[in-house]
């Protein structure tokens, strides 16, 4: 084979080779797809009815309507109730309806006539508007009952602390009744209340509370006296 041979065969080869090259890489990059970019998904949360979001929405709740704690009563809605007892206490507090010291003496007068009539609450009720009602100079209409132990206590307690509020001249010597009688409910109060004053504790000798009781208030009657005086120019 001469050399002008050889250059056409080796021109054929190129050729040849050349166009299989273009038919390989040609038709892949026809049908080539680039791959999708890799993208990481974030994982899946669980989707349960009872998950809410981290950040809910606000919401408006309205305030509950106020409800007071008593709610009035329109007049003549409300039914009360009088027991025998509020008949008759209140008959006799308008007895006498006038506001004189003889009307406020005679409507006490009546509410201690009516005590024994009435159930032991109507009398302890009692008991309050005759404390309120009777001045001191009358106190002695309540001594039947003050030195009876066994009338009912809780009256005798009422007209005990009403005591605490008289005035000396009228305190003391009921006081002295109340440990004259041995079961009388209010006797150890009364002697505690007779030690203060007097500065003395006579245990059971009534005579020697009674001595002292009287030098302590004439003592103060004096005293009493003397201030009122007039004075000599």
């Amino acid at each position: 084979m001469n050399s002008r041979s050889v250059a056409i065969f080796a021109v054929v080869v190129a050729v040849i080779v050349g166009a299989a090259y273009w038919f390989i890489n040609g038709e892949n990059a026809a049908h080539y797809t680039a791959p999708p970019p890799d993208v990481k998904k974030a994982p899946a949360q669980e989707n349960t009815a009872s998950s809410e979001p981290s950040n809910p929405p606000s919401r408006f709740i309205p305030e509950p309507a106020f409800v007071p704690d008593k709610v009035p009563v329109a007049p003549g809605n409300s039914t009360v109730v009088m027991t025998e007892d509020d008949r008759k206490i209140d008959d006799a507090l308008n007895l006498y309806k006038g506001n004189t010291d003889q009307d406020h003496l005679n409507t006490a007068q009546a509410l201690i006539t009516l005590l024994p009539s009435l159930t032991k609450d109507g009398q302890v009720e009692a008991a309050s508007h005759i404390s309120n009602l009777l001045p001191d100079e009358a106190w002695g209409k309540l001594n039947h009952i003050w030195r009876n132990p066994s009338f009912n206590p809780d009256v005798l307690e009422v007209f005990e602390t009403d005591l605490m509020n008289r005035e000396d001249k009228v305190k003391l010597p009921a006081l002295l009744e109340a440990i004259r009688i041995p079961n009388h409910p209010a006797r150890d109060n009364a002697m505690s209340t007779l030690q203060v004053f007097l500065d003395e504790d006579y245990g059971d000798n009534v005579a020697k509370w009674e001595t002292a009781m009287k030098a302590f208030l004439k003592k103060a009657e004096d005293e009493e006296r003397e201030a009122n005086a007039p004075v000599n120019k």
